[in-house]
C-alpha cells in the first residue's frame, strides 16, 4: 500500500496556489467582485416575511398551549360519575369506521 505523502499535485489549478490569492474573492478572470471589499467581514442578514413571523408566533403559542383541557377533562370525569354521560352509540360507530379508513 503507498503512503498518502506521495500525492502528486502538480499540474492541479488551485493546489500550489498561494492563499492569500484563493482569499482575494476575486473570479477566474481575476476581476474583483463588486461590493465586496477584500479584508472586509462578511456578514449574513436574514429577514422574516411578515407570515413567517406570524408563523413563528402562532408557533410558540401552540407550543405554549397546555396539551389537555383540563376542564373539559374534569367535566367529563364529573359526569360519568354522577351518570349524566350519555354516549351516542350511532356517532361512536362513524368515528371508528372514520378512523379505520384513515389508516389504510
Amino acid at each position: 500500500m503507498s503512503d498518502i505523502n506521495n500525492i502528486k499535485t502538480a499540474g492541479q489549478p488551485g493546489l500550489n496556489s498561494p492563499r492569500n490569492a484563493v482569499n482575494s474573492r476575486e473570479n477566474r478572470d481575476g476581476v474583483k467582485a463588486e461590493g465586496v471589499q477584500a479584508g472586509a467581514p462578511h456578514t449574513d442578514k436574514v429577514s422574516l416575511t411578515d407570515t413567517a413571523t406570524q408563523l413563528q408566533s402562532l408557533q410558540q403559542t401552540l407550543a405554549d398551549a397546555p396539551i389537555v383541557n383540563n376542564e373539559r377533562v374534569e367535566a367529563l370525569r364529573a359526569a360519568v360519575a354522577d351518570g349524566s354521560y350519555q354516549v351516542d352509540a350511532t356517532e361512536l360507530a362513524q368515528n371508528m369506521i372514520n378512523f379505520e379508513s384513515q389508516l389504510r
